[in-house]
């Protein structure tokens, strides 16, 4: 007990050597970023934070951002990333005046995958890790790792000295008017229906739509819909790929709190046409299994 407490605790990011996970994430202001997108040209920085409101994590973020430029000097690119919702991490840089975008990771999922969040919660810690324009981890390290030591890494591994990668006192360009390929291509809009648009989107004749319900097996065996697929939302990121599909997909939980982070999912791995219902099966007004009888 005492050995699995410790491996919990001290479960290590990734070392370098590795392949780096193919981290695919949605920005703050709404493009899709894809690690795959800088193979062969960029670096990558990923600064993972475990909060939005703590003075600490603040100054740490803002040590960052006075460095991007030096960072672009070096080909590297600099990302935040933490599981508060885009519209909060927009906030978050705006008021901390933050030079790199911000990327939501909706429960945790690429975190875990990353090994850079606890195994037991869906929460981030503070960790960087450093990958190189072939994808291979340069550095990983839990806590608030200092942006010089990352920058005079990364100028070591690219046969530069810091002395070549200074640059002028000037104000660096705007986030909101950053090199467009930083990040990519924007990211699908999830949309909010009721359970009435949702029977109508799945009753179109060759529409395609699929309806995902991400609540617990009990919740599911207790009372569903007829046309839903149960797939867990923690079990979501490794069996996506049975929907054959990640266009057209309709998620519903209980009250819809769930399901808007499965929608946030879906699109963040490049999913389309993705839709949340309000209210959950709580708000369920069409046909329902319950207690193994369907319902009208």
């Amino acid at each position: 007990m005492i050995g699995r407490a410790r491996n919990l605790l001290t479960w290590p990011p990734p070392a370098p050597g590795e392949t780096c996970h193919p981290v695919s994430l949605t920005a703050d202001e709404g493009t899709w970023v894809k690690l795959e997108d800088f193979h062969g040209h960029l670096n990558v920085v990923f600064v993972v934070f475990d909060s939005i409101t703590n003075d600490t994590v603040d100054s740490w973020l803002q040590g960052w951002s006075q460095r991007v430029q030096q960072f672009d000097a070096l080909e590297t690119v600099v990302f935040g990333i933490n599981t508060a919702r885009t519209d909060d991490l927009r906030a978050m840089r705006h008021r901390l005046g933050l030079e790199f975008f911000l990327l939501y990771d909706p429960l945790a999922i690429e975190s875990r995958a990353l090994r850079c969040s606890s195994r037991v919660a869906p929460i981030c810690k503070n960790t960087v890790f450093v990958v190189g324009k072939d994808g291979v981890v340069l550095f990983g390290e839990r806590g608030m790792t200092d942006s010089a030591a990352i920058l005079e890494l990364i100028a070591t591994h690219e046969g530069r000295s810091l002395s070549d990668v200074e640059v002028p006192n000037q104000a660096p360009p705007s986030a909101e008017t950053a090199d467009p390929k930083r990040p990519g291509a924007a990211s699908a809009v999830v949309s909010n229906i009721d359970s009435e648009a949702a029977e109508a989107l799945i009753d179109q004749k060759d529409g395609g739509y699929l309806l995902i319900d991400v609540r617990t097996t009990s919740e599911y065996e207790a009372d569903h819909s007829p046309n839903a697929i149960h797939i867990p939302i923690d079990e979501l990121p490794h069996r996506y790929r049975e929907l054959d599909q990640t266009t057209r997909i309709i998620c519903v939980c209980q009250a819809g709190g769930r399901s808007a982070a499965a929608a946030e999912f879906l699109t963040s791995i490049g999913g389309t046409e993705i839709y949340n219902v309000e209210g959950g099966m709580s708000a369920w007004a069409g046909k329902r299994v319950t207690g193994g009888k369907s319902q009208p």
